[in-house]
């Protein structure tokens, strides 16, 4: 059976700034290359374990 779709409703006024306020931080807001890299290598672990 399929699932409804709900649509999302257009953001206004005080809602609109803080969700472009959080967009655009999140932007900036970036991890490093490090961490990813470690993120992605336990990550290939957990599989590997799987397998």
């Amino acid at each position: 059976m399929a699932t409804t779709i709900k649509i999302t409703p257009v953001v206004k006024g005080n809602e609109s700034k803080r969700f472009n306020t959080a967009i655009s931080s999140s932007k900036t807001n970036k991890i490093s290359e490090e961490k990813k890299a470690k993120i992605f290598s336990l990550v290939s672990k957990v599989m590997a374990k799987k397998a």
